[in-house]
């Protein structure tokens, strides 16, 4: 395997300094402190809507301004990151992530809420563009280097994984009383010790290089990736209407300009954002290609599963995450192992994305729309081997791609990988959700007609409203879960249960018949759901490990 390096800039001792592992970890904390965020709040939403008097759109911007921001932030910080010095630009990043938290949380007003946010996701973007090129410079040593970027790769996909539960540990413990607020403000303890770790082994660990901004490919690019994260964001809610797929057809030609741009730039002898000697040598961008669809497709899986497991089965998210804790087990003990399987080069990946695949396969045995139940003793194994996977092939693509970059490109490099990273997980999460959610539409009709028939007859003996309140029940399970938010209540149906009877008493049991029949039903829609998509999913691996086979025996 080849190695990559840049001129020696650091006043920091190389490779076997302590210095420089200290220095790292103050890395892998800002990752992972970025990571979980953009999760963490997905649990915290209803309390924030309780709160702070959220509307649905509002609540839906506190999370995806904050990964647009990120995606949006990752290209232009990797420039300035070079003018300025990758340490002290990543300290800054660092900081002003750790004030928009504080921000996050003492927020006032929805609207205060979504600003801070969007501050955040920035401030993460700064911080993501740099830790490549940062290892690159503090690592000499291919062993070395290798080892930190397969911790880093760990670090990354455990935090994202963790995020739920973590979420659910802070709102169930509720310390200090400080309810959502909480997931916010606990950034600040390890954020301020990431940051004195990083100003003392990080600041002058890369010196800045003179180089012009390219303002202009630094617009085009920020703009075509808000219109592309951010229309793949928001494309479900708004049934993928004519003006999101107009905002998705401007990010195309946006991009498209962006590319003309950068080799127009460089043909002149400029600095473009992203140096087209990258992409020169075709492994590079195979292994682009290839951070899109891994990243992807596990985006499309954590999706899909955590939809299934708490709108389907009614799962909380401290539970989903302490089911599914054996996974991230297996991708940190994976990320960390993934080094010592140098001996299978990059095989070593195609041997992950298998492994994934028999946790998708265990999936399909151990979900049954019958009884809409989950067998975990049958899923245990699977877990650990799929997270296991997943870790060993995230490190070792991480290592591929930077062994494929020219030594010159490297800072170019630093940017687009975390950039293409974001993008696959935006386009695996809206292209299975179309998929998803069209099967829960689908499956709708045939759930709900036995259950209305059930709950008619549940009823019929202990009210005369039976008939019209199974009629209310599957009109309202019928409309939510062909709407484009099945997960949400619609409007008027939120307390439909209750319009019957006169009797309290009356109204409790009918109120429990019916919370029991949606129970059922959504479990019954989600869980099939959730196999179609498996199963694609599970096509896809294959797909891609004979892809990568046919390509390789060529």
């Amino acid at each position: 395997m080849s190695t990559v390096g840049i001129p020696r800039e650091t006043d920091v001792p190389q490779g076997n300094s302590s210095g420089a592992w200290v220095g790292l970890a103050a890395v892998f904390i800002a990752v992972f402190m970025q990571m979980i965020d953009a999760t963490i709040v997905t649990v915290a939403v209803p309390d924030i809507v309780r709160d702070l008097g959220a509307s649905a759109a509002e609540s839906s911007l506190t999370l995806t301004g904050y990964t647009v921001a990120l995606a949006c932030s990752l290209l232009p910080s990797a420039r300035l990151g070079m003018r300025w010095g990758r340490g002290g630009f990543f300290i800054g990043a660092l900081a002003l992530f750790v004030v928009a938290s504080v921000l996050c949380g003492l927020a006032p007003t929805p609207l205060a809420l979504i600003a801070a946010r969007v501050v955040q996701g920035a401030a993460a973007g700064g911080v993501s563009a740099q830790p490549i090129a940062l290892i690159t410079a503090r690592f000499a040593d291919t062993r070395r280097r290798n080892l930190a970027f397969a911790l880093y790769g760990a670090t990354a996909g455990t935090a994202a994984m963790l995020g739920p539960l973590a979420g659910g540990l802070l709102l169930g413990s509720d310390p200090l009383g400080l309810s959502w607020r909480s997931i916010f403000l606990v950034n600040v303890i390890p954020g301020a010790v990431a940051l004195l770790l990083a100003f003392r082994y990080q600041r002058r660990s890369v010196e800045s290089q003179r180089c012009p901004l390219d303002v202009t490919g630094a617009v085009l690019a920020a703009t075509g990736l808000f219109l592309l994260v951010y229309g793949l964001s928001i494309g479900r809610e708004h049934s993928w209407s004519p003006p999101i797929l107009a905002m998705l057809i401007a990010a195309a030609v946006v991009l498209t300009g962006f590319v003309a741009h950068e080799r127009r730039l460089a043909a002149r002898g400029g600095s473009p954002l992203i140096d087209p000697a990258l992409f020169v040598s075709a492994r590079f961008g195979w292994w682009i290609l290839g951070c899109l669809v891994v990243y992807g497709i596990f985006a499309a899986y954590l999706f899909t599963m955590s939809v299934s497991l708490q709108f389907g089965l009614g799962y909380t998210a401290l539970r989903t995450g302490v089911a599914t804790l054996p996974f991230s087990v297996g991708a940190v003990i994976g990320a960390i192992s993934a080094p010592r399987l140098a001996g299978f080069g990059n095989r070593s990946i195609g041997v992950g994305i298998a492994l994934f695949g028999v946790l998708l396969a265990g999936w399909l045995l151990a979900v049954n729309p019958d009884s809409t139940e989950v067998s975990w003793p049958i899923l245990l194994i699977p877990l650990i081997l799929g997270g296991f996977g997943v870790g060993v092939a995230a490190a070792r693509l991480q290592i591929a791609v930077v062994a494929a970059v020219p030594p010159r490109s490297v800072d170019s490099a630093s940017g687009l990988v975390p950039t293409a990273q974001q993008v696959g997980n935006s386009l695996g999460v809206a292209l299975i959700g179309i998929l998803f959610f069209h099967s829960v539409a689908s499956a709708a009709p045939a759930a709900v007609t036995p259950e209305q028939t059930r709950l008619k007859q549940e009823l019929v003996a202990v009210t005369p409203f039976a008939p019209a309140i199974s009629n209310e029940f599957a009109r309202c399970a019928t409309l939510q879960l062909q709407s484009p938010t099945p997960e949400r209540t619609p409007t008027g149906c939120s307390h439909s249960t209750t319009d019957g009877p006169g009797n309290a008493a009356l109204r409790k049991q009918v109120t429990i018949a019916v919370a029991e029949s949606a129970r059922r039903v959504a479990a019954n829609v989600f869980v099939v759901a959730f196999r179609h998509s498996t199963a694609v999913l599970l096509t896809l691996v294959a797909a891609a490990l004979a892809a990568a086979l046919f390509r390789r025996r060529r």
